[in-house]
């Protein structure tokens, strides 16, 4: 009987103790959002910030703002460095993922030896395959935002923090990318600059993939919420892919007009050591974006849509039905939602061009053909009388 009124007296005293409590406990959950958001503007204590209130002193674990993703297979060459680049950014408030796809180089000594807090290794016991490593690393990423840099490219200084900035802006992007500097290895160095716009980036999105992926940095949210995800299966293409996907869903996108990133050009490359699977997954691409933006074309006319765009002729007749789709997609390019019409018009009278000359070099056309073509089909007169007769100029001085 004595334990049990002891109990109870314990009990009371306890219930006493947590209302007397509770007033200073709703406090600090109505601060605790104003504190978080505060606190990244202040110096930062690792990952853990202590806060003192009403004599109460609460640890508060603080995730990073931002995650870096680096996925790395066999890049004991340049990795290092890579991860320096990001080091002395700028920019402190992040973590640093890489996802080793089980090397057989140096890779994982070389990331090791680097001695960083922020920095954390993840190892694949087999090889998955960069589509597999980009899906499995998301979740991986405890960030409320996630820059991609690739192991062999180097992050400009100040790039995170002004995607950042981009990013957190009320009526901001969901996806922004930048200009790249070329390096290395090949015969085109400099700065290469993208449509800066949401309108203008998704027009071009039909040709070739707008965001750079060693430049993208993007929202965590829509993957989290389920919206969009990499690809697994491929080995190729899946950042272009995804980013149709994000399109699909309704994501917005932006470039930067400044260099984000060094893009490094070397023979061990992905794009140089599986060129053709890299053509044949984009063209495969086109082929999907061409039926979202152009519901109106059948299956066959998006495929030749396709052809034309990937510069692919097999015979005389493909080649005349993909001069005529490239004429269908650019009359109806203005009813597209969300994307700039007159550029994605101007991106497909350059294509027709190429694609003419496609067609001479193979054998398959010339001069009356064409003009047979443009003088016959209707939307060619459309587009004649659209551009107040642009494309025949384009076309004349083609042929002198």
């Amino acid at each position: 009987m004595e334990s049990c009124r002891g109990s109870r007296k314990t009990e009371l005293v306890h219930h006493r103790r947590l209302a007397t409590r509770e007033p200073a406990r709703r406090e600090i959950t109505e601060y605790t959002e104003i504190f978080c958001n505060r606190i990244r503007k202040q110096a930062r204590l690792g990952h853990t910030h202590i806060l003192f209130m009403k004599g109460w002193r609460v640890m508060l674990p603080v995730t990073p703002l931002l995650s870096v993703f680096m996925p790395v297979y066999n890049g004991a060459d340049y990795v290092r460095e890579a991860l320096e680049s990001v080091i002395d950014n700028g920019f402190s408030d992040l973590e640093i993922v890489v996802v080793d796809d089980a090397s057989v180089d140096n890779t994982v000594r070389v990331v090791e030896s680097i001695r960083h807090p922020a920095l954390r290794l993840f190892r694949n016991t087999t090889n998955l395959g960069i589509g597999r490593v980009r899906q499995r690393g998301i979740t991986l990423l405890r960030g409320q935002f996630a820059a991609l840099l690739d192991h062999d490219d180097i992050a400009v200084a100040g790039r995170f923090e002004r995607q950042v900035a981009r990013l957190e802006t009320p009526d901001g992007p969901d996806i922004v990318g930048g200009s790249i500097e070329r390096f290395g290895n090949n015969d085109r160095p400099g700065i290469v600059r993208y449509p800066a716009s949401d309108a203008a980036i998704k027009g071009m999105m039909l040709f070739t993939s707008p965001i750079i992926n060693p430049t993208a940095c993007m929202k965590l949210a829509p993957f989290r919420a389920g919206r969009i995800d990499y690809s697994p299966d491929l080995r190729v293409g899946e950042d272009y892919t995804l980013w149709v996907d994000a399109m699909r869903a309704g994501l917005r996108f932006e470039n930067l007009d400044t260099v984000v990133t060094r893009y490094r050009r070397h023979a061990a490359s992905c794009t140089a050591t599986d060129y053709d699977s890299v053509v044949a997954q984009m063209h495969v691409i086109r082929g999907h974006v061409a039926e979202t933006y152009f519901p109106e074309l059948s299956r066959r006319g998006c495929a030749a849509l396709a052809n034309a765009l990937s510069s692919r002729v097999s015979d005389r007749q493909s080649w005349i039905d993909s001069v005529c789709a490239l004429a269908h997609a650019a009359m109806l390019s203005h009813a597209v939602p969300g994307i700039d019409a007159s550029e994605m018009t101007n991106r497909l009278a350059k294509q027709l061009i190429t694609f003419i000359t496609r067609g001479l070099l193979v054998g398959v056309a010339d001069y009356d053909t064409v003009e047979a073509i443009t003088d016959s089909d209707s939307n060619f007169e459309r587009w004649r009388a659209m551009d107040r007769g642009a494309l025949d100029v384009r076309i004349m001085e083609f042929f002198g």
